[in-house]
């Protein structure tokens, strides 16, 4: 009896120390890859308040001695202010351990009421060490003479011991430190909640301030982007234009429920626009979106854990970017998004061809190699339409077999019936490294391919290392303009934009390679500035069609056809669009022409250009590059249909006209005149006499001066003809068939001029 009362008598005088199983203690893995030791309360009636007081927390981290980690905090969450116990790590039997308690003498008390059966965090640990593999655990009650403690409540503490519920296995450390968290919602004078660039949003590991007192803007700083939901409910979406920053990091994790929107910064001339010089990661829940003009490069590997963790938006504006520049690995449900913007708001009819491909290897394709099922690109079901183009016929040929296989790199036609726009969805993996596609030649020689990457590409430098199968020619057809955009060897727009289909012109059988050097981050149709390169565009009439040409004058460049630079034209795919295009001197038609460097040092170069249009209506031409020109190169204008009127382009870079279907295509001519004309301003030469083949050109200088009559002679001094002349600035008089020279003589109301000119055929 004397035993029992003994023992009874001990629990009565310990009576504050309890030990039924009310709490429970865990260490786990956190997703930001940091050790977190975790307590909670099972027991309704023990939950502690912001008002419970907590005087005592003790516990040990235990590990294999195989391992040659250690651990540390990082940070104590809550208010709750843990040490380091001993100050470095113990060995007992088969473990190393580390032992930790709350540091001050004083209660501590939690920043909020828990939850029963809700998990708190009590600290952050990072792990350190030679990089390796080992578990983790909270060490049990009685394992050392530092026990498990729980200790709260006033005003006499009652003591708990925890039992044990949850390990970490196979821990990779050590871990690094995120030195930036994001918090958003900063307030104060100017605040700008969702700014990137903006110092009030952000704030260290702990919830201090930042180690710089900034924002990360360098490429050495880590960041982490957590679920703001419960908080100020911001993520970074903006950023300050009055500030030259871009978004810069080295390592940046987005948690589960967190995202960052990478905005429009196209106003920037130089950088790239979200640039992540080392790591990416997006776990369970985590987005990156890049919108339109929204671009993103990552130098180290990105980890995509969630469906459509990065998602490359497009709409009317543009489409966004991304370049990865290491690896890509997904988790189990990980996957990529990609969108293509088809426009068809206007345009003739309901046949509004858009030129694709595949925009990643689509997760729901289980065919040969990667690339899609052709169901993945049926934006309107029982209203698309999908095309193949056949180089040996020329010729479109329908396919609708949902299960048609669209490789990687291959291009289709693609249209629907209505005037609605639709933003096609890919989703998958995207598309990285070496992609090749096999060419082939014969019938037009021109074959479709597509752009595989999430982000354009320079086709010039594609070409360079495909020259031994195709030519350094593209055509992309723009839905809006109704005609094919036109690049070749250095004039045009040179970049293919994500999932967009185009043509190139074959040279040879063989392989065609798709590589990452070849991928840029653009989004606006760009035209080199390149020296005597003159750029045609035509706009107006009906359903706005639109149209251009090139001229550009080069060494080595012939008046015919040159295979290697010139570029045909390829007609419209609609019977009724405006198109224009030059005739090369043996007849070719073509959208880019290269002619003869040597032209603008001689009299002149006359260039027919064939217009045509399904609409009568007023049309425009437009002309740019004029100021690419030396300044003693005069470019004109002739309208043969418009009483033969000629427009000086130099002053005057546009001409609206009147023009109506079925009327001959061959109304106007392009002249280019070299540096021996006569100075427009000139009182010296009042009249510039000239010629080009059989014709002679009457220029006129000096406004206040009426010309009268022309007469042209032979070199005998016969009179051929004599002729009243419009009083225009330049006028055009057919000579003769007979090559040689003739004598040219102007009578105005002032004076009379007289020139010698050569005739040729």
């Amino acid at each position: 009896m004397k035993k029992i009362f003994t023992l009874i008598s001990f629990l009565i005088l310990f009576g504050n120390v309890l030990l039924s199983q009310d709490f429970e203690a865990r260490v786990i893995e956190n997703e930001k890859g940091y050790l977190e030791y975790q307590v909670r309360c099972v027991n309704a009636g023990l939950t502690p308040t912001t008002g419970t007081p907590i005087t005592q927390i003790s516990f040990e981290i235990r590990w294999p001695n195989t391992s040659s980690a250690d651990v540390e905090v990082l940070c104590s969450s809550n208010h709750y202010t843990i040490g380091d116990g001993l100050g470095a790590k113990q060995s007992k039997d088969a473990y190393f351990w580390r032992n930790f308690v709350k540091t001050q003498a004083n209660p501590v008390y939690s920043d909020h009421d828990w939850t029963t059966n809700n998990w708190e965090t009590i600290v952050e640990f990072k792990v350190t060490g030679t990089a390796g593999t080992t578990d983790f655990e909270v060490a049990p009650h009685l394992w050392v003479p530092q026990d498990l403690v729980w200790a709260q409540g006033a005003p006499t503490a009652t003591t708990y011991f925890p039992s044990v519920n949850g390990s970490v296995s196979n821990y990779d450390y050590p871990t690094l430190v995120y030195t930036f968290v994001w918090k958003g919602g900063g307030s104060g004078p100017g605040a700008l909640p969702t700014h990137w660039n903006q110092t009030n949003n952000w704030e260290n590991e702990c919830g201090g301030a930042t180690s710089t007192g900034y924002w990360p803007y360098q490429t050495s700083e880590n960041v982490y982007i957590p679920n703001t939901s419960s908080g100020s409910g911001y993520y970074p979406e903006t950023w300050n234009s009055t500030q030259n920053y871009s978004y810069t990091c080295y390592n940046i994790l987005i948690g589960d429920g967190a995202h960052v929107t990478v905005p429009d910064l196209s106003s920037q001339s130089t950088g790239t626009y979200f640039n992540i010089a080392g790591n990416l990661k997006i776990v369970n829940g985590g987005k990156l979106y890049l919108p339109a003009l929204g671009y993103a490069t990552i130098s180290g590997s990105t980890e995509i854990d969630n469906a459509e963790g990065i998602e490359v938006q497009a709409d009317a504006t543009g489409v966004g970017s991304f370049i990865d520049n290491g690896t890509i690995t997904y988790g189990t449900s990980g996957t990529g998004k990609v969108q293509t913007y088809l426009s068809n708001s206007a345009g003739a009819g309901s046949f509004y061809m858009h030129l694709v491909g595949p925009t990643l290897d689509d997760e729901n394709y289980t065919g040969s190699g990667t690339g899609a099922f052709l169901s993945a690109f049926n934006v309107s079901p029982g209203n698309t339409y999908a095309y193949t183009y056949d180089q040996g016929t020329d010729q479109w040929n329908n396919i609708n077999s949902t299960t048609y296989e669209v490789h990687t790199g291959d291009g289709i036609g693609l249209s629907t019936t209505d005037a609605t726009p639709y933003t096609l969805n890919m989703t998958g993996e995207f598309i990285t490294g070496n992609v090749t596609h096999s060419i082939t030649t014969g019938g037009s020689n021109y074959q479709l391919i597509s752009n595989p990457y999430p982000s354009a590409i320079d086709f010039n430098a594609l070409y360079t290392s495909n020259s031994t199968v195709v030519n350094n020619k593209t055509w992309k057809w723009d839905p809006s303009a109704g005609n094919y955009e036109t690049w070749s060897s250095g004039s045009g727009n040179k970049y293919v934009q994500v999932g967009q289909g185009f043509f190139v012109e074959t040279t040879s059988a063989g392989t065609f390679t798709f590589t990452n050097s070849e991928r840029v981050h653009n989004n606006v149709a760009f035209r080199d500035i390149n020296p005597n390169e003159l750029t045609m565009r035509v706009s107006g009439g009906d359903y706005g069609f639109k149209d251009q040409l090139i001229v550009r004058f080069v060494e080595d460049a012939t008046s015919g056809y040159d295979p290697a630079i010139d570029a045909y034209k390829i007609n419209s795919m609609y019977e009724d669009a405006t198109q224009i295009e030059s005739i090369a001197e043996d007849g070719s038609e073509l959208s880019i022409n290269f002619l003869p460097l040597a032209g603008l040092s001689g009299d002149m170069v006359s260039v027919p250009v064939h217009f045509q249009c399904g609409y009568s209506g007023e049309y425009t031409f437009d002309f740019e590059g004029i100021e690419t020109f030396e300044d003693q190169n005069e470019i004109w204008l002739e309208d043969k249909k418009d009483n033969n009127n000629w427009i000086y382009l130099n002053n005057n870079p546009h001409y609206t006209f009147t023009a109506v279907p079925y009327e001959p295509h061959d109304r106007f001519i392009l002249h280019f005149f070299g540096p021996t004309g006569i100075d427009e301003n000139s009182v010296d030469n009042p009249v510039d006499i000239y010629s080009y083949r059989q014709y002679v050109y009457i220029k006129k200088n000096e406004p206040n001066e009426v010309i009268k009559k022309v007469s042209v002679y032979n070199i005998n001094g016969e009179e051929l003809f004599s002729k009243r002349v419009p009083d225009q600035p330049v006028n055009k008089l057919w000579v003769s068939e007979q090559v040689g020279y003739y004598l040219v003589r102007v009578i105005t109301d002032k004076n009379s001029y007289t020139g010698k000119v050569f005739i040729f055929k």
